[in-house]
């Protein structure tokens, strides 16, 4: 295959691509929905309402909000998570989110049967925290960087101390929940922080060792990266050989050497 100025992605394409579109997405459809009381109502978790065979309630339940300050936070961490984790790894977000959603509410139904209603994000964020948090403590460990190491550390200690303060207290650090008119339900953030860690733990992480070039081998010869690059230069004189186009896609077709 020969790779042409069109083979390549544009900078438009790149652009669209890094864009935490399924976070703004989930952000923007909250924001709707709480705009408008009825809606809220129709899609939040209602007990008696899922017992009458309403279950989309336990995937919506998520973009209903119970005031202007929960959706605030709730949204604001979504999208700062997202921009962190949805580009980087879009398809373990979108699974770590999916599973979240639906453990959460059945989690409720399970385990808190006296709960009549439920609303927010707060636990499909909890899910994303803890996906970004154990990748880059993955990634760092990996790579041997200790200070990234540390810092994800603290910040995930402080993510269970916030989560333990609401298990003990029976209230929200952020969000006034008497004002709100609601209760704390720590649960939710526990659920949430399970599958987050079980999704970070089983996601691919970019901490492979650098090599040089002298450590690149071609897939298909096994000859040195640098030996074969000169071909590409020699192929502009040498009528009837591969193109250089063709020779470079051969030549950059290497294979790291873990090592040295």
């Amino acid at each position: 295959m020969i790779c042409t100025e069109t083979s390549y992605p544009t900078e438009t394409s790149y652009a669209v691509r890094r864009l935490p579109g399924a976070s703004l997405l989930i952000a923007a459809s909250a924001v709707c929905v709480s705009l408008t009381s009825p809606l809220a109502e129709w899609l939040q978790y209602d007990r008696t309402a899922v017992a009458a065979g309403q279950f989309w309630r336990f995937i919506t339940c998520h973009l209903a909000h119970w005031s202007f300050d929960h959706l605030l936070w709730d949204g604001m961490a979504l999208v700062a998570l997202g921009v962190l984790c949805e580009v980087e790894q879009r398809r373990t977000f979108l699974w770590c989110v999916g599973i979240s959603a639906l453990l959460i509410p059945v989690s409720l139904w399970i385990c808190v049967p006296n709960l009549d209603f439920y609303r927010g994000l707060s636990g499909i964020d909890s899910a994303i925290f803890m996906l970004l948090a154990t990748t880059v403590l993955r990634e760092n460990t990996a790579a041997r960087r200790w200070g990234g190491v540390i810092v994800a550390g603290f910040v995930t200690a402080g993510f269970l101390g916030k989560t333990g303060f609401e298990l003990l207290t029976g209230d929200t650090l952020f969000v006034d929940s008497a004002a709100a008119g609601m209760v704390p339900l720590p649960l939710v953030h526990v659920v949430g922080a399970l599958v987050g860690l079980i999704c970070g733990l089983f996601s691919q992480i970019h901490a492979a060792p650098q090599c040089s070039e002298k450590n690149s081998v071609n897939r298909e010869s096994g000859r040195p990266y640098t030996e074969l690059l000169p071909l590409a230069v020699e192929s502009f004189d040498r009528p009837g050989t591969a193109s250089p186009a063709e020779t470079m896609v051969r030549c950059q077709t290497a294979v790291p050497i873990w090592g040295e």
